[in-house]
């Protein structure tokens, strides 16, 4: 590598954040498709907070006081790879609304995959949304019950939780999982 090439090279530490989570996290999302047992419960999501690549803090879950929609993503993950395109192609084209955060997270993070280091991919692919760093340990996919990628979070602005799904969504999907949180 050049001087410049190994002075931008991003370790884990730089990428992975700290995170906070407080309250109970919510129970495990089954990866078989199957329905969110939670889903319509008014269960509260937990609340956490999250720093952007430049350091800005973000409140997430119960404790933002907005409808919230995270995206979950795996920069290595081909399904992330196939979703990013189609997030950004429908954000560009119909906007998020008014009163919903997009707010995508940026998890499972290993430097030794492709797509590393994933903020400078989600900025190459042009994601309008806020991007937040999970731990190395991905503290924030087990606050929220998620364990596959990507996976997608709705909470409504109360802090209940709205639904969780997982995998490749279509424009549809995206605009349902956004519409459900909007006030």
């Amino acid at each position: 590598l050049s001087v410049e090439e190994q002075a931008s090279v991003k370790d884990l530490e730089d990428i992975a954040g700290p995170v906070t989570v407080t309250g109970d996290p919510l129970l495990p999302l089954g990866t078989d498709g199957s329905a969110d047992p939670l889903e319509g419960q008014g269960v509260p999501a937990p609340a956490a907070t999250a720093l952007t690549m430049a350091g800005d803090e973000v409140a997430l879950g119960s404790g933002a006081g907005v409808g919230q929609v995270l995206v979950m993503l795996a920069h290595w993950c081909p399904v992330c790879q196939q979703e990013v395109p189609v997030l950004t192609d429908y954000v560009a084209a119909n906007g998020v609304p008014a009163g919903v955060e997009l707010v995508a997270v940026m998890t499972g993070l290993d430097p030794g995959r492709p797509n590393w280091p994933p903020d400078e991919w989600l900025e190459r692919e042009g994601l309008e949304a806020k991007v937040v760093r999970d731990s190395a340990e991905g503290d924030l996919m087990r606050a929220f019950g998620v364990n596959a990628y990507p996976a997608w979070v709705a909470i409504a602005a109360d802090g209940t939780l709205v639904g969780r799904r997982t995998g490749l969504l279509d424009d549809a999907s995206i605009a349902a999982l956004l519409g459900s949180v909007a006030g």
